[in-house]
């Protein structure tokens, strides 16, 4: 993957490991030159990577750029930080419109990763960072709320993929997973700054997120870049190759976010469902 190890700083330790798709099936990639559009939220966004472009914590590193990069497309990246699925289909952000307006007829190729703030995944995670284990802050979190959001999220991930494919029938569409930021033995991961209650409840609602990526992308209609898989053992307390921060940052992103070297894993993942396992 010669254009992707060119664009990154070299202190970033890459990691080549990753040389199969973790999709339902792959598709050829686009032409050089074929419009991509990207969307989501600050997972896709990249915050604290740099360089930074713009307002929305957007980065010139994430992995849509690497992707296009290494493919030759033109990009129109409109990923935002904080963004929900209705700021992708119908709302606006921040006077911006609907992320789905950057999609027309002859758009080649959608990415997308988007579901955590709809179901105050992040959120949470920032609120009960950092407090005392007596606290049980995720008690205190409106569970019901958060519950019926989860119940909620496939459907409504599905909706917005097929408003997707109405705009652009042509466009191959990769649902890009969440990096995985609580590790199966995330309650002995100091990283995190969390209790052991808090950690228990948010790790079952990081599944849950993924398990709703799978569900959408369950047809043959749609692929997934699962990065959620093939994060175990690169998460927060990692000692080598990080793909997501805890609470502290260890060199790029923001905290419980990406870092750069996690941003190239999921472009190589959008790569392999796309096909392309070159380096």
């Amino acid at each position: 993957m010669r254009k992707l190890i060119a664009s990154i700083a070299p202190c970033i330790a890459l990691s080549f490991s990753l040389l199969t798709a973790t999709a339902a099936f792959s598709q050829d990639a686009p032409a050089p030159g074929a419009k991509y559009v990207a969307l989501g939220s600050s997972f896709a966004a990249g915050p604290g990577v740099a360089t930074q472009l713009g307002t929305c914590g957007r980065s010139d590193h994430n992995y849509s750029h690497l992707v296009a990069a290494e493919l030759g497309l033109t990009l129109t990246d409109v990923s935002c930080g904080g963004a929900t699925i209705p700021n992708i289909v119908n709302s606006t952000q921040r006077d911006a419109a609907p992320q789905i307006d950057a999609v027309s007829r002859d758009t080649a190729l959608v990415t997308v990763t988007i579901g955590g703030n709809d179901i105050r995944f992040t959120s949470s995670t920032f609120a009960c960072a950092g407090k005392a284990p007596a606290d049980n802050c995720t008690a205190n979190l409106d569970q019901a709320a958060i519950s019926a959001s989860v119940k909620q999220l496939p459907a409504r991930l599905e909706a917005m993929l097929d408003a997707i494919h109405a705009k652009a029938p042509q466009a191959i569409v990769v649902l890009v997973a969440y990096p995985r930021v609580f590790p199966t033995d995330a309650i002995n991961c100091r990283e995190l700054e969390l209790s052991s209650n808090d950690t228990a409840y948010l790790a079952a609602l990081g599944q849950k997120l993924e398990a709703a990526f799978v569900s959408a992308t369950s047809g043959q209609r749609n692929l997934i870049a699962d990065a959620y898989v093939l994060a175990e053992g690169h998460g927060p307390c990692a000692t080598s190759e990080r793909w997501v921060n805890g609470a502290q940052v260890a060199n790029t992103g923001v905290r419980y976010h990406p870092t750069a070297e996690g941003h190239i894993e999921m472009a190589r993942l959008v790569l392999a469902a796309l096909g392309n396992n070159s380096e």
